[in-house]
């Protein structure tokens, strides 16, 4: 029966964190999670999504100045991070090589972030375009 629980409670967090289009939090997901299954506790749902990065059926967003965001979209893509609100959203992907000069690291893969204003910071900026 525990392997059962576990399956369901991962089929759940898996179907919340892809319902949210935010790149939430790991205490995001266990907020939503909480809402509508409430014996799912926080360790399982910190537990279950570190599981998932590990096995690559979610993304884990390392992403400068901000807590570990999840996305459950795992196609190749990029990430725009707004530097006012914090706002992520997802960016098509763009062909990236490998470098001439890896310094020594053996490198085995990359990601990219782009930061700058999302569109309601910068109308609230007053920013054209």
């Amino acid at each position: 029966m525990s392997d059962r629980r576990n399956t369901l409670q991962k089929e759940i967090i898996h179907r919340t964190l892809c319902r949210m289009a935010n790149h939430p939090t790991a205490a995001m997901v266990y907020e939503a999670v909480h809402r509508d299954h409430p014996t799912i506790s926080r360790s399982t749902v910190y537990r279950v999504l570190g599981q998932m990065a590990e096995e690559g059926s979610v993304l884990r967003l390392g992403l400068a100045g901000s807590d570990a965001r999840y996305d459950g979209d795992i196609h190749p893509h990029g990430h725009a991070r707004c530097r006012v609100c914090g706002a992520i959203a997802d960016i098509p992907p763009v062909e990236i090589g490998r470098p001439s000069d890896t310094a020594g690291f053996l490198l085995e893969d990359w990601t990219v972030e782009y930061s700058g204003l999302c569109p309601a910071c910068r109308r609230a900026a007053g920013e054209a375009g």
